[in-house]
């Protein structure tokens, strides 16, 4: 999908010389240009694969979505991962924020921090705007690279004679329209999902739901996705590991479900590979 003026980060401190704290519905709206005086709060998961799109663009500290923490702490695992480097980062309680909604971080309260963010005077019970205020004492960042640690791969999981099964990180990586398949992906089901899911119009998509989060904002995108008339469906976060698409099709349990995909017979509580079949038909 290609970057418009919409999806682009947002100021919401400019402390000068101290830097800024920047906001945006995603941490892949980081990914485009360099942010080494900045903070970046994002509405994705804070697992390790999305703290690196940040970080890899240099950013000082980040800030994101609990998403659960779900099956293994998938939705907290960016925050070991960012001490390793030196960088202060904390995740908002799941019900407090919503997903693909930047600013409903800055109200949220912190539910965990990293080592590097607890040295700064980061702590639980914080708001996100309170902690990224202090997060403004971190060092510069740097750019970084992080060869292999996303699974950029578009991996075949079946094929059909009425289309193919694909388990991917992000419909973001697609290039091409897929009407006769269907999408098992790593990411949440926030609108945030929608946004690049609907440009290849698959013929069903399956997704995490990342705990649900504020207002089932986890799930929000599913709705647009019907709008268009596309089936699509969320697995639990209890059940496979966020920001890893083939969990989310080995492990998965259907959680929700939107009106085309029920329309095709998927079900609470079925497997995410049963459901993968009937959307494909």
């Amino acid at each position: 999908m290609a970057e418009s003026a919409a999806h682009k980060p947002t100021v919401h401190v400019d402390a000068g010389a101290e830097g800024r704290i920047m906001v945006a519905d995603s941490l892949s709206f980081y990914e485009h240009e360099p942010w080494t005086n900045d903070v970046a709060v994002g509405a994705s998961f804070a697992g390790a694969p999305t703290a690196a799109m940040a970080m890899r663009q240099g950013v000082r500290a980040w800030i994101a979505h609990e998403a659960g923490p779900g099956k293994d702490e998938a939705g907290v695992s960016g925050l070991p991962f960012a001490d390793r480097f030196g960088v202060p980062a904390a995740a908002i309680a799941t019900m407090e924020a919503r997903l693909g909604d930047g600013r409903t971080l800055l109200t949220g309260h912190v539910s965990r921090a990293n080592k590097s963010a607890v040295g700064l005077g980061g702590r639980a019970g914080q708001t996100g705007d309170q902690a990224a205020r202090l997060m403004l004492k971190a060092p510069r960042g740097q750019l970084r690279d992080f060869p292999g640690l996303v699974d950029e791969a578009i991996n075949e999981m079946a094929a059909t004679p009425g289309g193919k099964i694909y388990a991917c990180w992000s419909c973001s990586r697609v290039t091409r329209a897929h009407p006769d398949d269907v999408f098992c992906v790593a990411s949440h089901g926030a609108k945030t999902m929608a946004l690049y899911a609907l440009p290849i119009r698959p013929k069903g998509l399956i997704c995490n739901d990342g705990g649900l989060g504020l207002d089932d904002s986890g799930v929000e995108g599913l709705a647009e996705m019907a709008r268009h008339g596309l089936a699509a469906v969320a697995v639990s976060s209890a059940s496979a590991r966020i920001g890893d698409a083939l969990s989310t099709c080995h492990d998965g349990i259907v959680s929700t479900a939107n009106e085309p995909a029920r329309a095709k017979g998927v079900t609470i509580g079925m497997k995410a590979a049963q459901a993968a079949r009937l959307m494909l038909g």
